[in-house]
């Protein structure tokens, strides 16, 4: 494969792992905000998700 080829097939995997990525935090948003919607411990919504205390306050609001 020639250099230009590797280039370019690196680029597709990063983009594909982005995707990936915002998938998954678009994911853990809406559960964070269903589990604290249903009244779950902030605490624990913290623990589970791997948000921190402010991203969970914008989440709410």
């Amino acid at each position: 494969m020639t250099q230009l080829g590797q280039l370019y097939e690196k680029e597709k995997i990063e983009y594909g792992n982005q995707i990936a990525r915002e998938t998954s935090i678009k994911e853990r948003k809406e559960m964070a905000k269903y589990m604290l919607d249903e009244g779950i411990e902030f605490i624990k919504v913290m623990k589970i998700t791997g948000f921190t205390e402010d991203e969970l306050l914008h989440l709410r609001d």
